[in-house]
């Protein structure tokens, strides 16, 4: 990108420069240092070069993590293996997309604070991951299914009708 005419202007050239960026959340600040950007020499433009975007955004979402006291991306992780769960099961379980867990922990993404506040209770009280787990996902029969839920639904069975309340005493006996 050094040398290239600035898109802003679009008579200057840009030079390279590596400098401190400072940022500022809450109050609080934070400084990035080694922070490449490309100046217009003219218009005193800049455009931050994709790598230091790339890695600023993890440390700012770090920082931002920190100053509003969510769990980083290492607690998270911690959280889950205590548990025993993948990345994959946590997320299903939990909820907040495929991926999800694995973006937390990457850093990638910011948990929620209802997110956060859930995992910080499941660190403390692990045992409860059994309440909101989701049911097993087995695969059953209508008839099962109907003996479960008690329905006094009319099956075909074989070509002939018959009541499924009164042919199925009790499921599991």
């Amino acid at each position: 990108m050094k040398g290239k005419m600035c898109p802003v202007c679009g008579e200057g050239r840009l030079v390279r420069k590596v400098i401190e960026e400072v940022f500022e959340y809450k109050g609080r600040t934070l400084v990035v240092p080694d922070y490449v950007v490309y100046e217009c020499d003219t218009c005193g433009e800049a455009i931050v070069d994709n790598s230091s975007l790339r890695r600023a955004g993890k440390i700012l979402r770090d920082f931002q993590r920190k100053v509003d006291g969510f769990l980083s991306g290492e607690e998270i992780r911690k959280i889950r293996k205590k548990l025993g769960l993948s990345q994959e099961e946590m997320a299903e379980i939990l909820g907040g997309g495929k991926k999800a867990f694995a973006r937390y922990e990457s850093g990638e993404v910011c948990q929620s604070r209802a997110m956060d506040n859930l995992l910080r209770i499941l660190e403390r009280y692990p045992e409860l991951i059994e309440i909101i787990k989701p049911p097993s996902r087995k695969v059953v029969s209508m008839k099962q299914y109907l003996e479960r839920k008690k329905h006094p639904y009319t099956l075909r069975k074989k070509g002939e009708l018959f009541n499924a309340s009164a042919e199925i005493q009790s499921y599991g006996t």
